[in-house]
């Protein structure tokens, strides 16, 4: 009956200590992000809208729900958008940041800059 009990006391003590790893790791990265965010916020004298701005936006866009000639213009102008070198440079310039975006995603997601780890063998 000790044995069953000693093991089932280390199995709870390595969960916790593993889960209280967990959490202090998250707790960190956050405190990072928070602090990350701080800085650029003030670096970049950043502002939430004021009231006035959001009520305008709001405004203009019941307006444009409401008014089938302004929709009709929205879609006349996009039909007679004729694109250029320079929106195709630009264009492309914000698909590669897109995709280096996308890049860097994977590999936080996988945790390792090529391929994917290796969990264990597998039987087949």
């Amino acid at each position: 009956m000790s044995s069953i009990i000693s093991k089932a006391t280390g199995l709870v003590s390595s969960v916790v200590t593993k889960s209280s790893e967990f959490v202090n790791c998250g707790v960190y990265w956050s405190k990072v992000g928070a602090e990350l965010s701080k800085t650029v916020y003030q670096k970049e004298g950043l502002a939430p809208p004021s009231i006035k701005q959001f009520e305008n936006v709001y405004q203009n866009a019941f307006k444009w729900l409401k008014t089938p000639a302004e929709q009709q213009k929205l879609i006349e102008q996009a039909k007679a958008y004729k694109p250029n070198a320079q929106d195709a440079v630009k264009y492309g310039v914000y698909g590669i940041q897109l995709a280096g975006f996308f890049a860097l995603g994977e590999i936080v997601g996988r945790r390792q800059i090529f391929g994917y780890p290796k969990l264990g063998e597998a039987h087949h």
